[in-house]
């Protein structure tokens, strides 16, 4: 049983965009550091990544993978506050809500 939570950053390249895909990687880099540049997973497709959690903005998410391996917490923003969820959906309404407990519920399972 580790303690080690392993965080990584997926997300999706905008189509029509060339500049894109850099403009993440700084932002990224500016923002996080220069060791989560190395944490970016880049994918059209998030529902085949591995993982235990996905905090992400968007309320669907769809994919090759119709049973995902992480549970999807919704991150709340002025496009999605108003969606309901229903349980056992759960959602995090910013970083400065408790996303540790969170983490610690899947860490327990």
């Amino acid at each position: 049983g580790s303690d080690l939570t392993e965080v990584f950053i997926c997300t999706s390249p905008l189509r029509k965009y060339e500049h894109c895909i850099l403009e993440k990687y700084k932002w990224v880099e500016k923002h996080l550091g220069p060791e989560f540049v190395e944490r970016i997973i880049l994918t059209r497709d998030k529902t085949i990544v591995s993982a235990d959690l996905l905090f992400d903005d968007k309320d669907t998410i769809r994919g090759a993978e119709l049973n995902p391996s992480w549970e999807h917490i919704l991150f709340t923003c002025c496009h999605n506050k108003h969606i309901q969820l229903k349980p056992p959906c759960r959602r995090l309404l910013s970083w400065a809500d408790d996303w540790r407990a969170i983490v610690e519920s899947k860490r327990r399972k």
